[in-house]
């Protein structure tokens, strides 16, 4: 019996379909012949730090494993891979930017006690983390974004009823948590 070494890609992705031990050590080798040039593509296309693109590259190695039973026939791993990584690291890039862009566009906090801008725009960070994902989406594609009410409604497919009620509770909560925030200092 061959060894997973000694296996082409075609025959490790079909070892990794089948699933069990054996599909789990084939899928090893996959990552094995794929994770360095992988990493390195990741890396330079994206401008990241290597330890950034590992990160993404083992993400995508953990989705793709999820899903290698809906590879189709035709497409080499390689491809499949590469795909996936990239889109991940658009997304990371893309989250990052969305962030900056948060912090660009919210207006200056009134100078906490401490009378530090800086602060205060780490307080605004540390708070919206805090929120929920559904408050922090809202809240990120109203005033990042600058999408209108309709435009959100549409975007989270909900009412435009809901829409304008959850980014009220949005800004509510927001406000709660950065003034007690402030008043802690």
């Amino acid at each position: 019996m061959r060894t997973v070494e000694g296996l082409d890609e075609h025959e490790l992705v079909h070892a990794a379909k089948a699933g069990g031990e054996a599909g789990r050590e084939a899928y090893s080798e996959l990552v094995r012949r794929h994770q360095a040039w992988l990493v390195r593509l990741v890396s330079q296309l994206m401008r990241i730090a290597p330890t950034e693109a590992e990160d993404l590259a083992q993400e995508a190695f953990v989705r793709t494993y999820a899903g290698i039973g809906r590879l189709p026939e035709d497409v080499s791993f390689r491809g499949w891979i590469r795909v996936v990584a990239m889109r991940l690291a658009f997304n990371a890039r893309r989250n990052r930017q969305t962030r900056d862009r948060l912090n660009d566009t919210l207006p200056p906090p009134a100078p906490g006690p401490s009378g530090d801008a800086v602060a205060d725009r780490e307080a605004i960070d540390r708070v919206l983390a805090e929120l929920s994902y559904p408050y922090r989406e809202i809240l990120l594609l109203r005033f990042v974004e600058e999408l209108s009410i309709e435009e959100i409604a549409r975007s989270l497919d909900i009412g435009l009823s809901a829409a304008k009620m959850r980014l009220k509770r949005a800004r509510e909560a927001f406000t709660k948590k950065y003034d007690a925030m402030l008043e802690e200092r």
